[in-house]
């Protein structure tokens, strides 16, 4: 594709998102901003009151706390989830870097609360998130220097020499070889220093800067998106872009002059119209465009990023990413803008405002009202003096007569305290969110209340899912996306006292990303009152069954005495409770042998001893026992054999004397 031809498109959409912006949203977003600030209506009357009520205002700044509050509550305004087991170490490491770039790296307090503002007041809030590269330049002077420290600074291939200056001081003195000693030589030099910085950017852009196709209804399906900036020359030098083009382009500063930008303003305040004397400073119109177009003729659209300014087309290269976020918090359906908070209540506004002005009128009218003068009959002077005590001379004692206005309040204040509720029922900004009177509380049950304050809270939290999944949700998409893409090598940062390594490198950029912003689970104290009974329940299952039970661990339990701590207001934790790591915790988990009790282990050991004590004792006694009944078996056996043995002698003895008798009876 021609240049011509690409510069003829982008212009024509330039032109055609301009056109659509200022019919559709530039007069509803001045005139929100104007009801905000409460600049006059310019139909005031001289001497009439001339109040503006603050309605858009009060509804606006009522939100804010509660939307910040729940983005806010904890360091982690989002998790990334990871879609398999293997993925779950970078998934978190990932979640604690993108919240540490939001959170800490570029203030994303401060840009929440200027693109929910904007979104709030003006219909649509935008986040832009990109990757910067930029080189800061200083010079740095050096003086005194030797041969080997000026060759070792120029190492340094980030430093070049501006000015140089060598010195030589001649020495009297010789060496000990006798000659005389060279001269010192001593190097002054300025050199310029050169740094290259790259990091992910975040801001909230003013809405008059944004333009978008008219026939998208996402940023996701534009064909077209752009941010319209005034940038110095000195700037888009610094970008890369070439000098000369830089220096053609002329100065411009139209977009000072949008009725968003003018509405900023106080009254009577306006853009400084006198261009800097100094060229570089000159601000010049760009367009930073994300188009698709055919740029290789190949019949398929692909996304490009153009820079155009003053006709000419300064930068074109195709890109995978389009840097801008949005959230609405009255979605249209099929329509990119929708409702602001403020236009739901401005028309109210305007009423309150007009019957307030009715009543103060009424007012004034009754405490010094107009008084009718026969004209001849009465000294004007006199009258129109209004000192205290002064004298009216008068011909007629009728000659003045007092026009008493009656006051009107009464009646106005059912009006105004109706209208109350009307913008209560559209906002959900009413007494109920603020605190209720404590005359309401003597007569109204405790479910009522809640009853109350959850359907005026409801509109809020429904906001603030809406932001969630919209612009929060694709924003951190973004920066997951850029922290992946640039940078090249592992990076050291703080989080919570505690130093981590992270390495976008290793990460996959389609995480599934769930918004942790703790919609609809009551403010801090209800939140710590449902931890305490978690809590109390996590102790009474580990204390009944211990640490191996099967609904909690160790590292559960420690996790909800965290969440506690922070809800606290405290964001060391580790000052209270030690890191558990999770090796450590499944350890924990795995079943364990139960440990006795170290009184009944030596009670059942005095029990043994004892049992063995009395087995040997009764060993002893049966051994005993057994000696003496063989011992007394054996004196009756020697007894039995003595008694036989006399027996045998004296038989042997009568058979003899028989053989004898025998033997003398022969």
């Amino acid at each position: 594709m021609e240049e011509n031809r690409l510069r003829t498109i982008v212009e024509a959409e330039i032109h055609s998102a301009i056109g659509y912006i200022e019919s559709e949203t530039t007069d509803a977003r001045r005139k929100s901003l104007n009801a905000y600030l409460r600049k006059p209506y310019g139909t005031e009357i001289e001497g009439r009151s001339s109040i503006v009520t603050g309605e858009v205002a009060e509804v606006i700044d009522g939100a804010l706390p509660n939307l910040m509050r729940i983005f806010t509550a904890t360091d982690s305004v989002v998790k990334f989830e990871a879609k398999n087991a293997k993925g779950e170490e970078s998934a978190k490491q990932a979640t604690q870097y993108c919240n540490w770039v939001f959170t800490t790296q570029n203030q994303g307090f401060n840009v929440l609360h200027e693109t929910f503002k904007t979104a709030l007041l003006q219909k649509v809030g935008i986040f832009k998130v990109y990757y910067e590269e930029k080189t800061n330049s200083i010079k740095e002077e050096y003086k005194g220097l030797t041969e080997q420290e000026l060759v070792l600074l120029l190492q340094d291939d980030t430093r070049e020499i501006l000015e140089q200056n060598t010195e030589e001081t001649f020495v009297e003195e010789v060496g000990p070889d006798g000659q005389p000693l060279p001269p010192l030589v001593r190097h002054n030099v300025i050199v310029r220093k050169k740094t290259n910085i790259g990091e992910i950017k975040i801001e909230a852009l003013p809405p008059e800067e944004f333009l978008i196709s008219k026939s998208a209804k996402t940023i996701e399906d534009s064909n077209f998106v752009a941010h319209r900036k005034l940038v110095t020359r000195s700037d888009l030098v610094s970008m890369g872009y070439d000098p000369d083009l830089v220096a053609s382009l002329p100065a411009n500063n139209e977009l000072s002059y949008t009725p968003e930008r003018i509405g900023r303003f106080s009254e009577g305040e306006r853009p400084d119209e006198i261009e800097s004397l100094d060229k570089a400073m000159q601000e010049v119109e760009i367009y930073e465009c994300y188009i698709y177009t055919d740029f290789d003729d190949d019949q398929e659209a692909e996304l490009r990023l153009v820079v155009y300014a003053a006709n000419k087309i300064l930068y074109n290269e195709e890109t995978d990413y389009v840097p801008f976020h949005s959230i609405c918090p009255y979605p249209l359906p099929h329509k990119f803008f929708g409702q602001s908070l403020a236009d739901r209540v401005i028309d109210i506004q305007e009423q309150k405002t007009a019957i307030t002005r009715s009543v103060l009128d009424s007012l004034y009218l009754s405490l010094a009202p107009r008084i009718g003068a026969v004209e001849g009959q009465v000294n004007l002077d006199d009258l129109l003096n209004l000192s205290a005590g002064g004298v009216v001379r008068m011909k007629n004692p009728n000659a003045v007569v007092p026009m008493t206005v009656p006051l009107v309040a009464q009646q106005a204040f059912p009006i105004l305290e109706y209208l109350d509720q009307v913008q209560g029922k559209r906002s959900g900004i009413s007494e109920a969110m603020q605190g209720l009177n404590p005359d309401v509380l003597q007569n109204v049950t405790a479910a009522a209340i809640a009853a109350s304050t959850n359907a005026a809270t409801g509109k809020i939290e429904l906001i603030a899912r809406i932001f969630a999944e919209t612009g929060i949700k694709s924003m951190f998409k973004g920066i997951l996306q850029l922290a992946a893409k640039y940078q090249d090598k592992a990076r050291t940062i703080q989080l919570n006292g505690k130093y981590i390594e992270v390495d976008p490198r290793q990460w996959d950029n389609q995480y599934d990303i769930t918004i942790n912003v703790g919609l609809g689970t009551g403010d801090t104290r209800q939140q710590m009152s449902l931890l305490q009974m978690v809590m109390a329940k996590q102790e009474e299952i580990i204390k009944g069954y211990g640490p191996s039970n099967p609904l909690v661990s160790i590292g559960q339990y420690r996790n909800t005495l965290e969440k506690f701590i922070e809800l606290a207001g405290y964001k060391d934790v580790k000052q209270f409770f030690r890191d558990i790591p999770p090796e450590m915790d499944q350890a924990l988990s795995q079943p364990q042998q139960k440990q006795p009790d170290p009184l009944i282990s030596a009670a059942m050991q005095q029990a043994q001893a004892q049992l063995q004590l009395d087995r040997q004792k009764a060993e002893a006694d049966i051994a005993l026992k057994r000696e003496k009944m063989m011992a007394d078996l054996q004196l009756k056996r020697d007894e039995m054999m003595a008694e036989l043995e006399l027996k045998k002698q004296e038989l042997l003895a009568e058979t003899q004397l028989d053989q004898q008798k025998a033997m003398m009876g022969q």
